[in-house]
């Protein structure tokens, strides 16, 4: 019952990490609004209200928070998970690659802040979650673009909560290792050995396999509730202990 009569606005919110979220929130009884891209989404989602939203469209994510504020008064929980993933070495990174992961991961993040810090000030105050990257931790080769992008996120999220202290806002990032999502598994499947691959991966993690979305969706729900309350411009590691790894 953490998020009895809390409205979260969850994005990216058709598959893997933002399903799970919004999965996790509804059952502590949050009112979710699930965010996704694309219509063809909607059956994964039909449990929630639903809005389309290409995080990196201002004009959709003010479509999105007019009608959370008409609907329900705005919202409490924004968790920013939309995000897209690219590889490429510095030297295969071409402008519109670089763009389009930081448009979509970082200036996306920014947007939905940006947009929903208003509300929240209104109802005295919330709690925002954005989802970045162990990579944002730790380097990790070719994958410049996005190792950038979650690194931004990192930052912004440190700048937002000091900016917000005021507003009675909180906001923190989780750094996810590799979790079983779509995402993931189109990597997989597009390397040579996807079974080497997978491999190779599970062994990067002490733990000794790959997190289930519910898994991050859980730290989530912790830093966007009460039971978070100190917390505030936090970066936590949810990463089958690769952050300690020798």
């Amino acid at each position: 019952m953490r998020f009895h009569n809390k409205v979260a606005l969850v994005t990216g919110a058709g598959s893997g990490i933002g399903l799970a979220t919004a999965r996790r929130l509804a059952d502590e009884k949050a009112t979710v609004i699930a965010a996704i891209l694309k219509d063809d989404q909607r059956v994964q989602v039909s449990d929630f209200d639903v809005v389309i939203l290409d995080v990196r469209s201002e004009e959709m994510w003010d479509q999105a928070i007019a009608y959370a504020e008409a609907t329900y008064n705005g919202v409490d929980v924004l968790v920013n998970n939309a995000g897209i993933h690219r590889l490429a070495t510095a030297e295969q990174t071409s402008y519109d690659l670089w763009s389009e992961v930081m448009e979509v991961n970082a200036w996306g993040t920014v947007l939905g802040c940006k947009k929903v810090i208003p509300l929240m000030r209104k109802r005295g105050g919330g709690a925002i979650v954005n989802v970045s990257s162990f990579n944002a931790l730790a380097g990790n080769p070719n994958q410049l673009a996005y190792n950038a992008s979650k690194g931004a996120i990192k930052s912004l999220t440190m700048s937002l909560a000091m900016e917000h202290l005021s507003d009675n806002i909180r906001v923190n990032c989780v750094c996810p290792a590799t979790a079983k999502t779509p995402i993931f598994n189109d990597i997989a499947n597009s390397a040579p050995d996807p079974s080497a691959f997978v491999e190779t991966i599970v062994a990067r993690h002490p733990i000794g396999r790959l997190a289930d979305p519910s898994e991050i969706a859980s730290a989530i729900a912790f830093l966007a509730s009460n039971d978070a309350s100190f917390m505030t411009g936090t970066a936590v590691p949810v990463d089958g202990g690769r952050s300690v790894k020798p």
